[in-house]
């Protein structure tokens, strides 16, 4: 049974790297979210995060725990409050598309027929209708695979450009597979 009397929100000199109390990440708050829900921060901004909802406390805490178990509030050594500014959604920037790692759904069907070989990794640099660019890493099957999902990933608004067609996608680089070396030794 878990002990209720511990304090839900800790006082600390500087932001913890993991939780003490579950051993979980720490992430930042973000405050100002509205009704959005943490999918949507994920998918929009690419940031890792806990959504503060649009009422900020007197003392916010401002960090939590990745599951939620415990927040953080920053505290000076002697106990008294330090002076923090809260991270609102409205300051938050996108993080590039390149932080996601997006898969096509014939590296599925590879998986699950043991076809791991032909699993490649591609990076991508993508030119839109209105001259934009993004650069994306992409796993797929083959080149033509990449093309293909980056292409749909643009028409689906996905990676948060204006454009919604594709002038232009090129390969900038294929990744080396990662290998397997069985050892046959007895």
């Amino acid at each position: 049974m878990p002990d209720d009397r511990r304090p839900r929100i800790i006082n600390v000199t500087r932001k913890p790297t993991k939780c003490p109390n579950c051993g979980e990440k720490v992430v930042d708050i973000v405050y100002g979210t509205g009704d959005m829900t943490e999918i949507e921060f994920a998918l929009q901004y690419r940031k890792e995060a806990i959504m503060g909802g649009d009422n900020i406390p007197r003392r916010p805490p401002i960090w939590c725990c990745s599951c939620g178990c415990k927040r953080f509030r920053k505290v000076n050594p002697d106990g008294t409050d330090v002076a923090v500014k809260v991270k609102m959604l409205k300051d938050t920037r996108k993080a590039p598309a390149s932080v996601i790692n997006w898969s096509s759904s014939m590296v599925d069907r590879a998986l699950k027929n043991n076809q791991i070989d032909s699993i490649h990794k591609y990076t991508l640099d993508i030119t839109t209708d209105f001259d934009e660019q993004e650069t994306l890493v992409i796993t797929a099957v083959s080149q033509t695979d990449a093309e293909l999902l980056a292409r749909d990933l643009v028409r689906n608004g996905a990676v948060g450009l204006k454009g919604r067609r594709c002038i232009k996608v090129e390969v900038i680089s294929e990744h080396p597979q990662y290998k397997c070396y069985h050892d046959n030794a007895q």
